[in-house]
C-alpha cells in the first residue's frame, strides 16, 4: 500500500510525525487553511450556508461543533462506509491510536483496495477527526501512527454510550451509578456485585431522604421544590417561574454537588426524537430520591385531611341506563354530523341524576355517556335518523354492577382526547393505573403523587417501549409538537379529575380555596383494580328506611356501591349530602322493569337492606304498578302468568304470541307450546315490547 504523505506535524516536531494532540482546540489549531475549508463545511452540515471569510471565524465554529456531543455523533454517523470502518477501529483501540501496519492488516479492512483506504484516512484528517503522529507504542522512530483526539473521543463514546442505555442513565440512580462504573479502571476495582449492593444502599428511602436534607440550604429548598411542584424535573426554562431564593440558574454547579451527593444530576436532555416538547438542560433528582421524598410528603394523613371531600359513587353508571331507556322510550333523532340535537340532549338532561359534580359540566357527561354508548355499540341509527338498542344495548342493564364498570373503565383508559398527543397519554395511563394498586385503600395522597411517579416512569422505559421507533417518521418538528414535561403529568391529573373520579373510584378532595388537593381509592376503585377480593360477601347491610310515603333513605356505610346501583335503577335520587334519598314511583319502577329489572329484585333489594320492615302499602304498591305496567311471568314449563285478565286477552289476540299459544288456562294463564327454552321465550316477547320476567 502506497502510505499516505507526510504532513505539518511531523515538519515543526522534527522526527518526520508529531505527538498525538488531545485537545480539540489544538487539533483544529494545526490544520491548514485548505484543510479548515473541508472540515467547516462537514462539521456544518446539510444546510452550511456561506463559509465564513476568516480562519479565526473558520477555527471557532468547527471547534464549536466539535464540543456539541450530539453533533459530533451525527456527523460520525454520516461518514460512508469505509470512512466509518477505520473511524471505528481507532476508536476501540488503546488510546485512539493505530499505527499504519495495523490499520493495512486488518481484515475488517479488507474490503478496500489500497487506493480507497488512503482515499478513507486523507479524508478523516482534513475533516479533523483523526490525525497523523508518531507512536507512543512502539519504540523506533518514525513509526507512523493515526490517531482520534482524546477530547472527541471520550466525548463520542460518552455520546454513544448515552444513547445506547438512553435516557434512563440520566433520570435513574441506578443508571447513573452504572455510567460511573462503566469506566474500565473503576470497573476493575468494583465487581457487578457491589454495585448491586451499592445500589440497594443508597436507594433505600431513608439514605435517599437524608442525602437531601444534607445538601446545602439553598440547594436543598430547591430541590424540594422541584420535587413537589415539578416531580423531580426541572427544565431550566422553568426556573424563573418557581418562587426561590436562589439568584440565577447555576445549573453546573448544581448538578456537580447532587451527583456527588447522589441526589441528582444535570443534564441536556433531547427529547424531541420521543415526541415530548423539551430540548435542553434540565435539573433532575434521581427517580428513586423523587419516590423516597414524595412517598415521605404525598399521604396527608389526618391533621392534613382536605377541607372538603367529593364523592362520585357510581352515579355515572346509572346515568348511563336511563340514556338507554331515554333511546327506547323517545325517537332521539341526530344531526348530520352524527351529534344529538341540543334540544333532544336537554331533555335527556332531565332524566340523568342532576348532580354531576364539579370537575364536569352535565353537557360534558352527556357527551361522554353518548360516545361511550357509540363505542361500546349500545346503541346504532336507524335509516329514519334515529337511535335504537342493540342487543348488547338491551342485555346492559342485566349486566353485573362491575362488569358495567369495567367496560367504562377500558374505555376511558383508551378515549381519545383533545391533548395534542393521546400516544403517550394512552401509555401513561396505563403506568398510572399499575401504580394506582400499589396504593391503601381509604388513604388521601397528595394529587400530584401518583401522577408524576407514572410519568417518571414512563420516561425511564422510553427505550424499553420503543417510543422513538413511533415517531421516527413524523414530519414535524417533533420537539415543538409534542407535550412537554410538565403537561405529561399534568394531563394524567385532569384525567384522574374528570374521569376516573366520575366514574366513583376515586374520591376528591380540596382546600379552603377549592382547588383539588388528594385523592383517595374508593372501595368500588379498590374492587375494580383487584386490591380487594372482588367476590367478598355482599349480604344487607340494614343501612336503608323505607317510608309509607315511599321514601327510601340511605344512610351510609364503608362501600354503598352495589346497593345504590340497585337503587337507581328503580327509584328516582332526590337530594345531596351524605344521607342519600330516593323515591319510588310508578315511572321510576316502569323504567326499571323496561331495562330487565325483575319486581322480585326491586322488593329483595328492600327487604333485604332495610332495617325495618318495609311498609305493606309500599309492597302492595310497588306490584300493582307492575300489573299496569304489563309485567308477565314465565315458569319453566312455559306457563305466562299476568295479573290483569283484560291485558291477558290481548297478550293472547296478538299476532306476534298467537303463533306461540297451546292453550289459554285461564283468565290470567296462558300455556305456551314447547321447544324453547323458558329464557329464550322471554327474549322473544321482551322483542315483543312485552315486559317479561323468569319464575
Amino acid at each position: 500500500m502506497t502510505r499516505p504523505k507526510s504532513h505539518s506535524n511531523g515538519a515543526r516536531n522534527g522526527v518526520g510525525y508529531g505527538r498525538a494532540l488531545g485537545s480539540v482546540p489544538e487539533v483544529v489549531a494545526a490544520l491548514s487553511k485548505a484543510d479548515l475549508g473541508e472540515a467547516w463545511r462537514f462539521w456544518a452540515g446539510e444546510n452550511a450556508g456561506k463559509i465564513p471569510g476568516t480562519l479565526k471565524k473558520l477555527r471557532q465554529d468547527v471547534g464549536g461543533w466539535m464540543g456539541e456531543s450530539s453533533r459530533v455523533l451525527d456527523r460520525v454517523e454520516s461518514l460512508r462506509r469505509g470512512e466509518s470502518a477505520v473511524h471505528d477501529m481507532l476508536l476501540a483501540a488503546p488510546h485512539f491510536e493505530l499505527t499504519v501496519g495495523e490499520i493495512v492488516a486488518s481484515n475488517d479492512l479488507a474490503h478496500l483496495s489500497s487506493y480507497d483506504l488512503e482515499a478513507c484516512l486523507e479524508l478523516l484528517r482534513r475533516r479533523a477527526l483523526v490525525q497523523e503522529c508518531a507512536s507512543r507504542r512502539v519504540s523506533s522512530d518514525g513509526v507512523r501512527s493515526l490517531a482520534i483526539c482524546q477530547d472527541l473521543g471520550n466525548t463520542l463514546l460518552g455520546e454513544r454510550r448515552a444513547r445506547r442505555r438512553g435516557i434512563f442513565d440520566a433520570l435513574t440512580l441506578r443508571g447513573h451509578l452504572d455510567r460511573m462504573y462503566d469506566d474500565p479502571e473503576r470497573a476493575a476495582r468494583t465487581p457487578p456485585a457491589r454495585v448491586r449492593e451499592l445500589y440497594k444502599l443508597y436507594s433505600n428511602e431513608a439514605s435517599c431522604v437524608s442525602r437531601v436534607d444534607r445538601l446545602p440550604e439553598g440547594l436543598q429548598d430547591l430541590i424540594r421544590k422541584v420535587v413537589m411542584e415539578f416531580g423531580g424535573i426541572l427544565p431550566k426554562g422553568f426556573f424563573d417561574r418557581m418562587e426561590t431564593e436562589l439568584p440565577h440558574w447555576n445549573g453546573l454547579r448544581w448538578g456537580k454537588i447532587l451527583e456527588e451527593s447522589l441526589v441528582g444530576t444535570l443534564e441536556n436532555l433531547e427529547l424531541g426524537r420521543y415526541g415530548i416538547g423539551h430540548s435542553g438542560e434540565a435539573l433532575i433528582v434521581f427517580n428513586e430520591v423523587t419516590l423516597s421524598w414524595l412517598k415521605r410528603v404525598a399521604v396527608p394523613g389526618d391533621p392534613d385531611a382536605p377541607h372538603v371531600t367529593a364523592s362520585m359513587g357510581v352515579d355515572l353508571v346509572a346515568n348511563v341506563t336511563r340514556f338507554l331507556a331515554f333511546i327506547v322510550d323517545h325517537n332521539v333523532r341526530f344531526t348530520a354530523k352524527g351529534e344529538i340535537f341540543k334540544t333532544t340532549g336537554k331533555r335527556i338532561l332531565k332524566d340523568l341524576i342532576p348532580d354531576p359534580g364539579r370537575e364536569v359540566e352535565r353537557e360534558d357527561v352527556l357527551k361522554f355517556i353518548y360516545s361511550f354508548a357509540r363505542y361500546e355499540e349500545l346503541i346504532e341509527p336507524t335509516g329514519m335518523r334515529t337511535f335504537a338498542l342493540t342487543p348488547e344495548g338491551r342485555c346492559w342493564d342485566e349486566r353485573s354492577l362491575d362488569d358495567k364498570l369495567q367496560a367504562l373503565f377500558d374505555f376511558i383508559i383508551e378515549e381519545p382526547t383533545s391533548e395534542r398527543d393521546t400516544y403517550h397519554q394512552v401509555r401513561l395511563r396505563h403506568i398510572l393505573v399499575s401504580m394506582t394498586k400499589r396504593i391503601d385503600p381509604g388513604v388521601w395522597y397528595d394529587l400530584m403523587y401518583l401522577p408524576f411517579l407514572a410519568r417518571n416512569n414512563y420516561l425511564c422505559r422510553l427505550d424499553e417501549l420503543g417510543v422513538e421507533d413511533h415517531f421516527a417518521g413524523s414530519e414535524a418538528p417533533r420537539s415543538k409538537t409534542g407535550e412537554d414535561l410538565q403537561r405529561l403529568s399534568w394531563s394524567l391529573v385532569r384525567w384522574l379529575r374528570q374521569r376516573v373520579h366520575l366514574l366513583g373510584l376515586v374520591d376528591l378532595g380540596y382546600d379552603g380555596s377549592g382547588h383539588p388537593v388528594a385523592m383517595r381509592l374508593t372501595p368500588t376503585g379498590a374492587r375494580l383494580l383487584g386490591v380487594v377480593d372482588p367476590d367478598r360477601s355482599s349480604g344487607g347491610s340494614g343501612n336503608l328506611v323505607v317510608t309509607p310515603d315511599f321514601e327510601v333513605v340511605l344512610f351510609p356505610s364503608d362501600d354503598d356501591a352495589s346497593l345504590i346501583h340497585d337503587l337507581d335503577r328503580f327509584c328516582e335520587r332526590d337530594g345531596k349530602g351524605d344521607l342519600k334519598h330516593f323515591k319510588i314511583t310508578s315511572g321510576s319502577l316502569y323504567r326499571a322493569l323496561v331495562d330487565g329489572m325483575s319486581l322480585s329484585r326491586m322488593i329483595e333489594t328492600l327487604e333485604w337492606n332495610s332495617q325495618v320492615p318495609v311498609p305493606q302499602n309500599v309492597l302492595y304498591s310497588i306490584r300493582d304498578w307492575a300489573n299496569q305496567a304489563g309485567l308477565v311471568r314465565v315458569t319453566p314449563d312455559l306457563i305466562v302468568h299476568g295479573g290483569d285478565e283484560q291485558f291477558m286477552k290481548k297478550f293472547v289476540q296478538d299476532p306476534g304470541v298467537r303463533g306461540y299459544v297451546l292453550k289459554v288456562l285461564d283468565g290470567q294463564r296462558v300455556q305456551l307450546r314447547g321447544g324453547v327454552s323458558p329464557a329464550r321465550m322471554r327474549v322473544l316477547l321482551r322483542e315483543l315490547s312485552y315486559l317479561v320476567e323468569l319464575g
